[in-house]
């Protein structure tokens, strides 16, 4: 198994563990929202729940689905794998628009996080419709674009951590207005750069692999 599908895994099972099995309010991104006391916790949570599941499920099962071995031998579950990830991206991607809206860090990371969001959704969408249409190369190209916005889920936490480490406080604010101050300059960044290099990346590969022909096979197959 290639590091993109272990560390899509790990990712995974963060999320459940942190947002489902444990009390949501322990993780540090929603006690940045509770700095808010107008903030809409009752209401936001639900839909965090379905967004970290929907996403979860997505970013795990995905890479099976770029596997040959599973595509050639076994295409009845390749089928029904595909048809959950379209399905939990569905949940996660419209739950997410909600959260987009209510992103810390302004218009700038809202934006990021809706267009990701909106883009996602389409991805998968077209990819959808084109192995429903019988297109199959377009199909693989749709659903590659598609796991590539997935798995801003794993980029998007791994830009935070290297954004943060190169943060410098300002020592004049208070602890609580450091803290969300340099979250939100953060996360103005990151919501546009966990998903748009991913983006282009794919857009790469496909490109790479149609000039080295169809038998080319996608990243994370086996």
């Amino acid at each position: 198994m290639g590091v993109a599908s272990v560390l899509a895994l790990v990712v995974s099972a963060y999320a459940i563990v942190q947002f489902v099995v444990f009390n949501p309010k322990s993780a540090g991104l929603v006690q940045l929202h509770l700095l808010d006391k107008e903030f809409p916790y009752t209401q936001w949570v639900n839909f965090l729940y379905l967004h970290a599941v929907g996403s979860a499920i997505a970013l795990a099962v995905g890479p099976l689905l770029f596997s040959t071995r599973l595509q050639t031998k076994h295409l009845r579950l390749h089928r029904q794998l595909g048809k959950l990830y379209v399905l939990s991206i569905g949940v996660g991607g419209v739950s997410g628009i909600y959260l987009a809206f209510e992103a810390l860090g302004g218009v700038m990371s809202q934006a990021g996080f809706l267009a990701l969001d909106v883009v996602w959704l389409a991805a998968t969408y077209l990819g959808y419709k084109r192995i429903r249409q019988k297109q199959v190369e377009q199909h693989r190209e749709w659903m590659l674009r598609s796991y590539a916005l997935t798995f801003a889920g794993v980029t998007l936490r791994f830009w935070l951590g290297l954004l943060g480490m190169l943060t410098i406080p300002v020592e004049s604010l208070s602890q609580s207005d450091l803290l969300l101050g340099d979250f939100n300059r953060i996360y103005r960044i990151d919501a546009w750069l966990c998903w748009v290099p991913n983006l282009i990346a794919a857009e790469w590969l496909i490109r790479r692999r149609r000039k080295s022909g169809a038998q080319a096979r996608f990243p994370l197959a086996d």
